[in-house]
This record gives C-alpha cells, sequence and structure tokens, in this order.
C-alpha cells in the first residue's frame, strides 16, 4: 500500500473550529482546501484567525447546489454534521429535527453530483449509528458506489486520556484495490488497522522549560514506503475479527495503537529536531520503525538520563500517585470501565505550564463546590478524564473532568468521607463553612481551554481571538473533535 501522491482538493463541511483541518495537516497528505462552511459566528471567527488563507463560506449547507460542488472540483469530503438530533441527552428526533435538514439536503445532492468526490469521512456522536438518518447516509453512498466502513472510536485507544467514543464512518468509491487496508463489512468496527500508527507520529515534544505541546506533522515519506512494504511483519489487528460481536468493554483488546507504544510513554520524548539532515532522517526511521514491535530506547547514555530527569520534573506527584489513585476513586464520575487506564499518557502532558496565579481564574467559586459530589474529579498523574461537552463550565455533571491540584492524600481521604456521607444523607445542600473548606483544600479548577484543546490534540499553534469569551470557547470546544483519531481515519482512507 502507498499513500496517496496528489494533491487532494478537500471540501470542509460543518467546518466548526477548523479540527477537520487541523486533521489534515496531521495526516501528512498533500491537500488544498478548497472551502469550509458553517453558519456558527463565534466558530468562523477562530476558523478565520487559524486558517486566514482558506475560503470560508458562512452560509447554511442547504443552500449548496449541484452547479457550486461541481465547479469545485473536490476529491473528498470531510464533514461533522450537528449531533443533537442523536445525542443522549437531546431529545433524538432524528430526521424530524430542523438541524438534519442541512445533512438531508447533502445526501439528496451526492447522487447529482458530475463530479462526486473519490472519499469522504463523517463524524459524529454515539447514537447516530442507531439512526435513520445514517440508514439514509448509507444508502446514499451506496448509490454512488462507495466502498465504506464505519467506526466506533475513543480517543483512549490511541493513547490520549480522555473518553469521547464517537462514530465515524469512511467511504471510497469504487474501484477499490483488492488488498485495501480496510473491508466493506456491514458490522460496526471497534478498531482500526494498527499499520496505520506509524504515519501519525502522535508524541509531545517538551522543550527547555517543559512545556508539553503536540506534533502536527505527519510521517517522513520515505518512512511511509518502509514501513508500508513491511506491514506483514508488524503485530496489525486483524479488523475482520474486530466487527463480529464487538462490544464496548472489549476494546482494550483492539485498540488502534499497539501495546508496546501505549505502555511506554518515554518514546513520547523527543528533541526539537524534526528530522533536518540526513543523518536526522535516517535516526527518526530508525525510531519509527522500532514502535512497530518494541519502545523508543535513547541512542546514548547521556539521552538516557536527560530523559529521566524529563519525567522526573514532569511528574510532579509520582510519590504520592498510588495512594492518590486509591483514595480518589469515589472522587470519579465515570460510569465506563476503565478498559485504557494503564495504556493511555498521564494526564499531566496535557496541562499547561503555568503559574499559580495564572490558574486562578479557573478556580472553582466557593458557590459551586457544593455540587462536588457530582463532579468527576482527576489529577495530574490520571490517565483518563470524561467527555468535555459545550456545558462545560456551565453544568458539573458529566459536562467534562475537574482537576485537583492538591497532592495530600489526607484531603482526597477527608473529602471521600463527605461524598460518601453527603450521597447516602444527601445533606450537601446544607453545607456549612467546615464541609466547603475540606473541598476547599481539593484546590479545584476548571480545565483551561487550552488543556482541552491539547486533549482533542489541536496542534500548539492552534489558538484563539482575544475577544472570544472562556465560555465561547469551552463551547466551541465541546462541539469539535478529536484531531488524531480524525487524521488516523484520513491517512486509512487514503492510502492505496
Amino acid at each position: 500500500m502507498t499513500e496517496h501522491a496528489e494533491i487532494m482538493r478537500v471540501l470542509e463541511l460543518y467546518s466548526g473550529i477548523g479540527g477537520m483541518h487541523c486533521a489534515l495537516q496531521d495526516s501528512g497528505i498533500k491537500y488544498e482546501v478548497v472551502a469550509a462552511i458553517d453558519v456558527n459566528t463565534t466558530a468562523n471567527k477562530i476558523y478565520r484567525h487559524n486558517f486566514k488563507g482558506t475560503y470560508l463560506i458562512e452560509n447554511g449547507i442547504e443552500k449548496l447546489t449541484v452547479t457550486q460542488i461541481d465547479r469545485m472540483k473536490i476529491d473528498m469530503i470531510l464533514m461533522s454534521p450537528p449531533c443533537q438530533p442523536f445525542t443522549r441527552v437531546g431529545k433524538k428526533l432524528d430526521i424530524d429535527d430542523l438541524r438534519t435538514k442541512s445533512f438531508l439536503h447533502l445526501l439528496d445532492l451526492l447522487p447529482q453530483l458530475t463530479h462526486c468526490p473519490s472519499y469522504i469521512l463523517v463524524e459524529n456522536v454515539k447514537g447516530f449509528e442507531e439512526s435513520q438518518t445514517r440508514d439514509l447516509l448509507i444508502k446514499a453512498l451506496q448509490k454512488c458506489q462507495f466502498h465504506l466502513q464505519e467506526y466506533m472510536l475513543t480517543p483512549l485507544q490511541f493513547g490520549i486520556p480522555n473518553s469521547r467514543l464517537r462514530y465515524y464512518m469512511i467511504a471510497k468509491r469504487l474501484p477499490v484495490n483488492p488488498n485495501y487496508l480496510w473491508s466493506n463489512t456491514e458490522q460496526l468496527c471497534y478498531s482500526v488497522p494498527s499499520v496505520v500508527q506509524p504515519y501519525l507520529r502522535y508524541k509531545i515534544l517538551c522543550d527547555t522549560e517543559k512545556r508539553c505541546y503536540h506534533t502536527d506533522k505527519g510521517a517522513n515519506p520515505d518512512t511511509i514506503s518502509m514501513l508500508t512494504s513491511k506491514k506483514e511483519e508488524t503485530n496489525s489487528l486483524s479488523q475482520s475479527s474486530d466487527c463480529e460481536n464487538m462490544s464496548e468493554s472489549k476494546l482494550d483488546e483492539c485498540t488502534g495503537c499497539s501495546k508496546n507504544i501505549c505502555e511506554e510513554e518515554d518514546w513520547m520524548f523527543v528533541s526539537h529536531n524534526d528530522g533536518e539532515g540526513d543523518s536526522s532522517k535516517t535516526n527518526e526511521d530508525q525510531v519509527l520503525a522500532k514502535r512497530l514491535k518494541t519502545k523508543h530506547s535513547c541512542d546514548t547514555e547521556e539521552e538516557k538520563h536527560s530523559n529521566e530527569d524529563d519525567l522526573k520534573q514532569l511528574c510532579c506527584m509520582c510519590d504520592n500517585e498510588n495512594r492518590l489513585m486509591d483514595e480518589s476513586q469515589l472522587l470519579r464520575q465515570d460510569d465506563e470501565t476503565e478498559v485504557y487506564h494503564g495504556k493511555c499518557l498521564q494526564l499531566q502532558h496535557f496541562l499547561e505550564k503555568q503559574s499559580a496565579e495564572y490558574f486562578n481564574k479557573y478556580k472553582l467559586p466557593d458557590k459551586d463546590l457544593k455540587r462536588f459530589i457530582v463532579m468527576d474529579v482527576v489529577f495530574p498523574c490520571i490517565r483518563k478524564t470524561i467527555c468535555f461537552t459545550k456545558r462545560y463550565g456551565h453544568y458539573m455533571e458529566g459536562a467534562g473532568s475537574i482537576i485537583q491540584m492538591s497532592t495530600e492524600a489526607e484531603d482526597v481521604t477527608r473529602a471521600c468521607q463527605l461524598k460518601m456521607e453527603a450521597v447516602e444523607k444527601k445533606n450537601n445542600k446544607n453545607w456549612g463553612e467546615k464541609e466547603i473548606d475540606i473541598v476547599r483544600k481539593l484546590q479545584l479548577r476548571y480545565f483551561s481551554p487550552r488543556e482541552i484543546a491539547n486533549l482533542l490534540c489541536f496542534p500548539e499553534t492552534f489558538d484563539f481571538p482575544e475577544d472570544v469569551s472562556t465560555i465561547q470557547k469551552n463551547r466551541v470546544l465541546g462541539n469539535s473533535l478529536n484531531v488524531h483519531v480524525v487524521s488516523y481515519l484520513i491517512r486509512l482512507l487514503t492510502m492505496k
């Protein structure tokens, strides 16, 4: 299999803040975003701020015509239609919801196109897979002779400590190479072929001040060719078996990256040298190749000690980690199985490295501490957070995790006892200063928008205009997607 060598002309629908655009960058394919379309004014402001050269259309998709799309001569459509008609907390009106109208209009246009795109990727919430809208999508694609596959994937499968289970569908127009990397099955798949992992070098780069951020560059093309030719030597997952009778609880058996990669963290720490120069490229290729079967090992003893020092400084509470893990389980509101708990990076690698004063604006006020019993409280050494929604900052329950900055296990113990009492007696509304002080000592704060963006794998270069408020940032981030997961699927979709 080889990567798609031609420049891909991409139409980005429901473009939001540009998650799909960032995923294109991360995938490493050659592309040109011909147009992006969205009606949300705040999202469009942020999109334009980050992608100034992209043609942004601020009209409803229902106004698109066959002639307009044909003139664009697009090769790929990336889209994440409104999720409200399908989400578990909504009314699930499906095709009767007005917010589905634009998507149904697009499905009507597809069979009429003279220049139909060769590739389509759709992202949506869990629940879309059971909708009538999904059935209409499949029918439209089959009518246009697309080879397709549906997935349910979470960032936890990719080593990212954030639970965000989502529906994905990738489709390629026939004819398809008989040795194509993914098969056209009717089952919903809960994993993707691991052979794609080397192409998406999801890693954390650390500068001298230990501020972590994420790479948005794809793998070296020469490496891609080399690794693809050795595909049969890797421990790739058999997708046909993954798709049969797969439940969410078995996701740990078929993760999108190899266990060796997920279980070891030190390969995530690399230098700023990004492959310039022959010797660097050779070394980079060797490192990438090693990841298929083993963890990255340092080339010299000096580098080994350097990485160990980095880890010590970054892990600010390793001494208390085991005790905190044991004590804090009662502070979680996570109702999903912890199947990826030991395979993900620690949360601390996604947190901003700023002064205590900087985080004061994110501290929970006393009036919110009474809602402590419904919070999902995490600390920097933990390896899983719950899904961040657009309600984050307004609602506590199920809207996203809260960070505990205290490293004192005794504080956690007292808070756990208080929570157990409150749940049993249902008396948290009557809490006085004594009870509030117990919760206050946990030093609880919200995740900053930058930290949520980090967990969604937006690149460090992505930022917000100064006049966008924190609430607005949280809202658009909650409506966005995980960049790394989508970039993985784009790579898989475009492999020949």
